[in-house]
């Protein structure tokens, strides 16, 4: 017995040894600074919607993210891969079993008699153990956790996507709604020039061509209209199911484009991209997860050991079945060893080897992109801010050219068509600024979500 106690402590302290390089995170190049804006020390809040100042939009987020299926879904992944880690984990410990059995049996008869008829009751308890001499438990549960850090990350990626879905298309809404009333009041404006130019038609003073061109014109305007009123309907119904709600039970009223700003959106240093982007963060565990799944491919080719011990109370009468001399004691050290299995054990670890060298390059790609997609919205930022800022103008010197041709015509100096002329303008002007209005707005979305909006990595998950 002191030699089976040594024998198994010696295995225990053995365990654990694990086999194959330990993980380290690849180089990859990062830029020291940003080409298109300077970086600063700051990233975005965790609820950078907010940055927007409208209430109803952070009320419209919120909601998004409480009842959102796709994301209750992701919630449930996260859940399986944190069961499958209490399974990888579980051969890590001891399992004891309980092994209660009632038997009843008969011999053969002979020619001077019959067979003799015997029982057998047997209690006890079962316990194994496999001492991880090679690591190959330890390295299959250290993949299953990282496994579920990369569910958890996927799901952190996924908030952020439908945060910043969600706030496109409030804005989309907002600028739909700013366009269909510029629409209405250009058609307003062209059916008044309409009216004008068949006066001046029958008064000769205008050709039937003239009046051809604004009757084509209206019908023109008249056409563009219901294509807003669709595309409004549409972004309604795909803010629905986002919403997890039915298409039509989503009617949201957002302020004027012109309330809606963001302010200006902190870059942060381009070396902490790596651990502000969950979906940098997901490919990285993804790939610690296949370099343990190597380790633990290279230590299933060295041999195993099990441990069982079993005791208990077994007799011949049910009545003796707790008598002290009764009792029973085993402990068995088995040890297995792969000779030959096909090259089966091999294979595994050539292709354990070749996902994680998949995984690596697919993690450089993932950051090479995350890189690319920052740099790209931050130029897409400040283009669109100078482009709204241009549009302003312009429809700063068309509201000075319709004052003009307006104060004229009550003068004398022109007639009433210059005036609805500079008034079509007018509105053309302002539904190009919308339009850039909208694109600023966009591209501010696109740059938090680039940046990784404003999750921070779990510094206690596992």
């Amino acid at each position: 017995m002191k030699h089976s106690y040594a024998m198994v402590l010696l295995l225990a302290g053995l365990s654990g040894c694990a086999v194959g390089p330990a993980y380290e995170r690849p180089a990859a190049p990062t830029p020291a600074d940003w080409t298109a804006a300077p970086a600063d020390s700051r990233w975005p809040a965790a609820d950078w919607w907010s940055d927007f100042g409208d209430p109803q939009l952070d009320r419209l987020v919120a909601q998004t993210l409480d009842r959102n299926h796709d994301l209750w879904a992701a919630a449930e992944r996260v859940a399986q891969a944190r069961a499958l880690l209490q399974v990888a984990e579980a051969p890590l410990s001891p399992s004891l079993s309980a092994d209660d059995q009632a038997s009843r049996s008969k011999s053969a008869g002979t020619a001077n008699g019959s067979g003799t008829t015997t029982n057998r009751f047997q209690v006890g308890l079962a316990a194994a153990f496999e001492p991880d001499l090679f690591g190959i438990n330890r390295s299959r549960a250290d993949a299953a956790a990282k496994n579920l850090r990369a569910s958890e990350f996927d799901r952190q990626a996924f908030v952020l996507r439908l945060a910043a879905a969600t706030v496109r298309s409030y804005f989309e809404v907002s600028a739909l709604n700013a366009r269909l009333a510029i629409s209405r009041d250009t058609l307003d404006a062209a059916r008044n020039t309409l009216d004008l130019v068949r006066k001046r038609e029958r008064a000769g003073m205008a050709s039937t061509l003239q009046l051809a061109q604004q009757e084509s014109e209206i019908a023109a305007l008249e056409a563009g209209i219901p294509v807003l009123e669709t595309q409004r309907s549409r972004i309604l119904h795909a803010l629905a199911l986002i919403l997890g709600s039915l298409p039509g039970d989503t009617e949201i009223e957002p302020p004027p484009l012109a309330q809606l700003q963001a302010r200006q959106t902190p870059a942060g240093l381009p070396s902490g991209l790596l651990q502000r982007r969950p979906d940098v963060a997901s490919a990285e565990a993804a790939l610690a997860s296949a370099g343990a799944e190597v380790r633990a491919a290279t230590a299933a080719q060295f041999p195993r050991i099990v441990l069982t011990a079993e005791t208990g109370f077994a007799s011949l009468a049910l009545r003796e079945l707790v008598a002290p001399g009764s009792s029973f004691f085993g402990l068995v050290a088995g040890l297995s060893a792969p000779v030959f299995d096909g090259g089966r054990l091999q294979a595994q670890l050539q292709f354990s080897e070749a996902r994680f060298r998949e995984l690596g390059q697919s993690y450089q790609q993932i950051v090479l992109v995350a890189f690319a997609e920052v740099e790209g919205t931050l130029v897409e930022r400040e283009s669109t801010v100078r482009t709204l800022a241009a549009r302003g103008r312009a429809v700063e010197h068309a509201d000075r050219a319709y004052r003009v041709a307006k104060l004229q015509y009550d003068a004398g100096m022109a007639d009433y068509l210059a005036v609805l002329v500079a008034e079509r303008d007018l509105l053309a002007t302002r539904d190009s600024e919308a339009q850039a209005r909208l694109a600023a707005l966009t591209a501010a979305t696109n740059l938090y979500q680039a940046l990784g909006g404003g999750w921070e990595e779990c510094r206690g998950c596992r």
